[in-house]
């Protein structure tokens, strides 16, 4: 079976990956996979343990794949390839907080969301240390930059 994600990386996405897998049986499932938009991380590691704990599933990566998305490229270990004119986007990810006019969070979830947040991004860094981004790859992520990718260096990626 042939499926297209395309779009956010969000609940919708991961509900027609686990539908469509459910309907296949046991054939095999090629995904089409693009992400303009990024998406939740949540749902991107949703997906890659889904992928990643079956055997018979392979992506194509094409148009733009970008934030979740490349988490989705960097962390699956099935087999995969990159269409051409294909590009890429990293950076960390983002929540949104709400804060007081003194610039102080508002609420006991903003303040734990915010430690937990400097703790995902050493976590992202020390994954990121063990892919093929280059030392200036890891730097700009580091100083909170959007990096883009181009064709032949998403090749190099995976």
């Amino acid at each position: 079976m042939i499926l297209n994600l395309s779009g956010e990386v969000g609940y919708e996405m991961l509900n027609a990956l686990i539908k469509a897998y459910n309907d296949i049986k046991e054939e095999e499932l090629h995904i089409y996979f693009s992400s303009p938009e990024g998406g939740l991380t949540d749902v991107a590691e949703a997906i890659i343990d889904f992928i990643n704990s079956r055997n018979k599933i392979s992506l194509t990566f094409y148009g733009e794949v970008f934030s979740a998305g490349m988490v989705i490229l960097l962390k699956t270990t099935c087999p995969k390839k990159i269409l051409p004119d294909t590009r890429g986007m990293f950076h960390f990810s983002w929540q949104e907080l709400t804060i007081s006019e003194g610039g102080k969070p508002n609420g006991a979830y903003d303040i734990f969301s915010m430690k937990e947040m400097k703790e995902s991004k050493i976590r992202t860094i020390e994954y990121l240390k063990n892919t093929k981004m280059t030392e200036k790859d890891l730097k700009g992520i580091k100083n909170g930059k959007d990096i883009f990718f181009s064709y032949s260096r998403m090749q190099e990626l995976i």
